[in-house]
């Protein structure tokens, strides 16, 4: 199997390449949004606060937004250039007074025990520390509150972008995961996508 590899990652920290960023992930991003707000209606979420951890460009909490009329969503990131561009896509998609975002860090959040779901996409990879992020999601969320998080996938056929190379294999999630205080967790697998699940 490859092994993994950090990523060292600026993309946030140019205005240009931020705004890159958001037009080409919002592409991609809306079939991935589509999985994530099916599962909250899954779990019979259609009302309440949600958290998207790591939100780039906001795609995702946009999405719930629009879809989801009934909710409040806080977008978390640590970079203000690309929190400033999910700000002006959330005017442009008119959620703006259902969305907020923050400029916090995953594994040190400043909340507390106020999230009904917390979603996240493409951010396990990235930080430093994955087991402080998976406890602090577990602090953050209600009593019965959800989470639902996907990132790539590093897989032994050789898929060797950098993000790809920086993600955790299988083994390496479920690890990380029996380490952290979360409870009742599930993965799910594909050839490009972990999903992890769990409910608080």
């Amino acid at each position: 199997m490859i092994a993994r590899k950090k990523l060292q990652c600026s993309v946030f920290e140019d205005e240009e390449r931020a705004r890159k960023y958001s037009k080409e992930s919002g592409k991609w991003m809306e079939g991935m949004a589509r999985e994530f707000i099916a599962a909250a209606h899954e779990w019979g979420i259609s009302r309440g606060r949600i958290l998207d951890v790591g939100t780039g460009p906001g795609v995702l909490a946009i999405a719930f937004a629009r879809n989801m009329p009934e909710v409040e969503v806080v977008g978390l990131d640590l970079s203000e250039v690309v929190l400033a561009v999910a700000e002006e896509n959330a005017q442009k998609n008119g959620v703006s007074s259902r969305v907020s975002f923050e400029r916090g860090d995953a594994q040190d959040m400043p909340f507390d025990s106020v999230f009904d779901l917390v979603i996240s996409s493409n951010t396990l990879h990235l930080v430093e520390n994955p087991v402080n992020m998976f406890n602090e999601i577990q602090r953050v969320l209600k009593p019965g509150g959800k989470f639902f998080m996907s990132d790539f996938r590093r897989s032994f056929l050789g898929l060797l972008t950098a993000h790809i190379r920086a993600s955790y294999s299988l083994g390496e999630v479920s690890a990380l995961l029996a380490q952290s205080d979360l409870e009742d967790w599930q993965i799910k697998d594909s050839f490009l996508w972990l999903k992890i699940l769990s409910a608080v």
